[in-house]
C-alpha cells in the first residue's frame, strides 16, 4: 500500500490538506499519515484539530512513498536541516514530493528546485523568503501546480491541480479519473 505522509506545520492550510488528502485516501486507496514539527496535533487555519501520527524528526518517515508539504505560514521560519536532508533523500530515492503554497519554501530551501521546474506563490514570494534559492531560474508562473519528475509544486491557490498531479504520480492508469476530477472543480469557475 502506498503511504503519503502531510506534514502540518501550526496553521495549515485547510483547503490544501483537504483536497489532496481526499483525493489520495478515497480514490486511490492511499494511506494517510500526518507528522507535526513535535508530534503534537495541530490547529489548522479554520480550526480543524488534526491529530499527528508522527513528529518531524520520527526516523519512521523515510518509510513513506509520498511526503506532502501543506501550506502554513510556519515555514517562512522553518529551517531544519534534517527535514530538508529527509526531502533531498526522498527525491534521490524516487519517491514523491509535493510542496504546496509556503511548503515550496522548504522545498527551496532543501534544494529540490535545483535544475527543475517549479512555482510558487510568485516568484518575487519566494525569493523574498529564500533569496538566491537553487533553482530559481526555473520558476514557472502559473496558476496550476507543476511537475518536474517526482516533484510537484503549487501555489496556494491551485490545490486541485496539486492534488491531480500527486494522484498521476501515484497512480497514472487513473488518468481519466484525475482528469475528470479536476473538471469538476472547474465547472464552479466555467459558468458565466
Amino acid at each position: 500500500m502506498t503511504v503519503a505522509v502531510a506534514f502540518f506545520q501550526p496553521g495549515w492550510a485547510d483547503w490544501e490538506a483537504g483536497s489532496v488528502l481526499a483525493l489520495l485516501r478515497e480514490h486511490l486507496g492511499v494511506q494517510i499519515e500526518i507528522a507535526t514539527p513535535d508530534g503534537e496535533p495541530q490547529t489548522s487555519i479554520g480550526g480543524v484539530l488534526a491529530a499527528a501520527d508522527y513528529k518531524f524528526s520520527d526516523p519512521v518517515l523515510s518509510d513513506a512513498d509520498v511526503f506532502l508539504l501543506i501550506g502554513s505560514d510556519a515555514w517562512v521560519g522553518f529551517r531544519d536541516e534534517a527535514v530538508f536532508g529527509l526531502l533531498r533523500q526522498a527525491v534521490a530515492d524516487g519517491k514523491i514530493v509535493g510542496a504546496i503554497c509556503a511548503g515550496t519554501v522548504a522545498a527551496a530551501r532543501a534544494r529540490l528546485f535545483e535544475g527543475r521546474a517549479h512555482t510558487s506563490n510568485g516568484q518575487d514570494w519566494l525569493l523574498e523568503q529564500e533569496a538566491g534559492y537553487a533553482g530559481a531560474d526555473g520558476y514557472v508562473d502559473t496558476p496550476r501546480a507543476v511537475t518536474a519528475g517526482k516533484v510537484v509544486s503549487a501555489s496556494g491557490l491551485a490545490p486541485i491541480t496539486f492534488a491531480a498531479a500527486i494522484g498521476r504520480l501515484i497512480a497514472p492508469e487513473s488518468e481519466q479519473m484525475l482528469a475528470g476530477y479536476e473538471a469538476m472543480f472547474a465547472k464552479e469557475f466555467s459558468a458565466a
